[in-house]
């Protein structure tokens, strides 16, 4: 057997193993979605909104993160953290039809749920500002302006891939795309407040913080960093691991490092001004995390975002280690959906418990499975890797021969 019949009959059971899993993602979807559907329908049963609104917020912050790392590390000229670029600006375009629909879904179908402030006793929240039709048009216009600025961002990031042996400049698009970088992140920060504002600050009546905002949206980026972590065995199954090699693992163990840092900084900016005014209109949503019902999730989110990566970053060999940096990736990014879990739900429920029932699982499950098979279907379509921008040394000159 020639060589590369030996590589086509390795490639046969990798492809055969990718359709089965797309196959078996696209049907846990269309379970969430029937089961959606038939929760919708019932006189007995409804759908949680709260709790569907807490992993819609969870994986829409976490895929928005993917081209804001790449924005970020195009602007410092981070070299290491190129193969990183593409998987994570696919990981943004995959959850944008569940952003968009999820948010209508959620607006006109659970806002009886989630927003009560629309109904002022009263004269409190006359505001035009609380307005439901307002309330529609910021989060549409916060959504299609992230989404939009993306959008043309992976375009032109892919155009050199998929121009064939179309002449182009290489350094002239990396010279935009640096250009262009600061707009996605002002796009994100403009996007992520208005959702920090009416899902998380708005729900709870009298909580006013200024620093949310950020902490929210940093959050977001906290958890999408480490989720890249997560690419590297996936990729390496798949045989397309040889771009991340020990620099990559190691330099991302480090930024991760750092965003633990100033996650946990935010969230003290945030408290200490609470707990040091003890006002009991602002403390309320604050205690109802950290006692009673809840501590036991508020304690394990704390740990999960700080305490376990800040002890097990302090050792250089953990950065090295792939399995390690995955299991506190998988650990910050449990931490990060038990602190939407813990702004959102206690709001409205004393007692809730996660994923207890199977509505809540099979709704959540769905929507996750949805995101993965988009995800996958886009790998599978487009480069999962930003080549030309990898062969394009630091100092070189431009020009197709860069490819």
């Amino acid at each position: 057997m020639s060589v590369a019949e030996q590589a086509a009959a390795m490639v046969r059971p990798a492809q055969g193993q990718k359709r089965f899993a797309v196959a078996a993602l696209v049907a846990v979807f269309l379970v969430g979605a029937a089961s959606l559907a038939w929760a919708l329908a019932s006189d007995e049963t409804k759908p949680d909104f709260a709790f569907l609104t807490v992993t819609w917020l969870y994986l829409m912050g976490v895929s928005q993160a993917g081209v804001v790392f790449a924005a970020i590390m195009r602007l410092v000229g981070a070299e290491w953290s190129k193969p990183y670029y593409r998987l994570g600006e696919l990981a943004t375009l995959a959850f944008l039809p569940f952003a968009i629909l999820g948010f209508l879904l959620i607006y006109f179908l659970g806002q009886g749920q989630l927003f009560l402030w629309l109904e002022p006793h009263g004269n409190a929240h006359l505001s035009p500002w609380l307005d439901i039709d307002w309330l529609l048009a910021r989060n549409l216009f916060g959504l299609l302006l992230f989404y939009g600025v993306s959008l043309a961002y992976v375009r032109k990031a892919l155009s050199p891939d998929l121009a064939g042996g179309a002449a182009q400049d290489h350094r002239a698009v990396e010279a935009r795309l640096r250009a262009m970088s600061p707009f996605v992140i002002v796009a994100f920060v403009v996007c992520n407040t208005l959702l920090a504002w009416d899902f998380g600050m708005m729900i709870a009546e009298h909580w006013y913080s200024t620093v949310f905002p950020i902490y929210f949206s940093f959050g977001n980026v906290f958890a999408g960093t480490a989720a890249l972590v997560l690419f590297v065995p996936v990729l390496r199954r798949a045989g397309a691991a040889p771009p991340f090699g020990p620099d990559q693992v190691r330099n991302l163990g480090m930024v991760v490092t750092a965003f633990t840092l100033i996650w946990l900084y935010l969230y003290w900016a945030q408290f200490f001004v609470i707990w040091y005014g003890n006002l009991p209109r602002e403390t309320g949503p604050v205690w109802r995390q950290m006692y009673g019902h809840y501590a036991p999730y508020y304690w394990t989110m704390m740990s999960a975002c700080f305490f376990v990566p800040f002890v097990a970053f302090i050792f250089a060999a953990v950065k090295r280690s792939v399995p390690l940096m995955c299991l506190l990736a998988l650990g910050i990014n449990a931490g990060i959906w038990l602190n939407k879990y813990l702004t959102v739900v206690p709001v409205y429920s004393p007692d809730d418990r996660p994923f207890d029932s199977w509505l809540d699982v099979s709704l959540a499950a769905g929507l996750l499975a949805g995101f993965l098979a988009v995800l996958a279907w886009l790998v599978g379509r487009l480069p999962a890797f930003s080549h030309w921008e990898m062969n394009l040394e630091p100092g070189a000159g431009s020009g197709p021969e860069q490819r």
